[in-house]
């Protein structure tokens, strides 16, 4: 079943578990991985396993599977539970050549630090990999009435730094995942512009985190903006902010008067 992206093609995850510590990866990604402690055999020091610790680890067995044909838009989010920047070199190596050795399929590859992948800047890139980037904000302090107040207290990844890193990646397919979304600044369009991305996706939190969040005509507008810069931009969840009345027009509300 797929929870993550419309084009996306389901696929075992091949690579689990990250150390960003983000707040909204707790009732998402971490809970899940805990329901995979009956099928993970990799084990940590105490013999847990590492999928119910949500400790980064590959599961190599899978990586003998060929991998589905996706045509168009569609890809494989490979991995879908965890961030290849924790992951060991020959991990990372196991993956790319997993990669081309299925050159039927697209694979988006998606992490909060890029940086890792300068460490392979010698190697070939294989041609179907788009690399992703999440960046849920160009912001670091937030004036809303979530508790968060700056992008610290919601995550460990490095914050803009790792927008320089994804500039100095050299691969000609990248995309841009602005999930969940955070307040932004004026200049996030041109920012997120600047890398011409493949494709862009939007998205709010689904996981009711009351992070901090732009109001939702804010989001339309930098949509509006970026699609006509002739971005390719993908909606996920679009929605109010947590902390705005919504606005539902029916006949019992014919003017759309705001509503808790």
């Amino acid at each position: 079943m797929n929870t993550m992206y419309s084009e996306n093609v389901y696929f075992p995850d091949v690579f689990k578990g990250c150390n960003h510590e983000c707040v909204y990866c707790k009732p998402s990604f971490q809970r899940q991985a805990k329901r995979q402690r009956q099928t993970c055999k990799v084990l940590n020091e105490k013999g847990i396993p590492k999928c119910y610790t949500f400790e980064p680890h590959l599961h190599e067995e899978r990586l003998k599977r060929k991998s589905p044909v996706t045509q168009g838009k569609q890809f494989v989010f490979f991995p879908k539970g965890g961030d290849l920047a924790f992951a060991t070199e020959r991990e990372v190596k196991s993956v790319l050549n997993f990669m081309f050795r299925n050159p039927q399929t697209t694979f988006l590859s998606q992490t909060k630090n890029p940086q890792f992948w300068l460490k392979y800047a010698a190697w070939e890139f294989p041609k179907n990999l788009i690399i992703g980037l999440t960046l849920e904000t160009d912001k670091n302090k937030y004036n809303t009435e979530s508790k968060y107040k700056e992008y610290r207290e919601i995550s460990k990844a490095p914050f803009m730094l790792r927008f320089l890193m994804f500039e100095c990646v050299d691969h000609n397919r990248k995309a841009i995942i602005v999930e969940p979304i955070l307040p932004f600044s004026q200049k996030f369009a041109s920012t997120i512009g600047s890398i011409n991305p493949e494709f862009v996706y939007v998205g709010y939190d689904t996981k009711k985190c009351k992070l901090p969040e732009p109001t939702l005509a804010e989001t339309e507008a930098l949509i509006e903006t970026l699609r006509k810069e002739g971005l390719d931009v993908r909606l996920k969840t679009i929605r109010n902010a947590w902390y705005e009345p919504t606005t539902i027009t029916n006949e019992n509300n014919p003017k759309g008067e705001p509503t808790k």
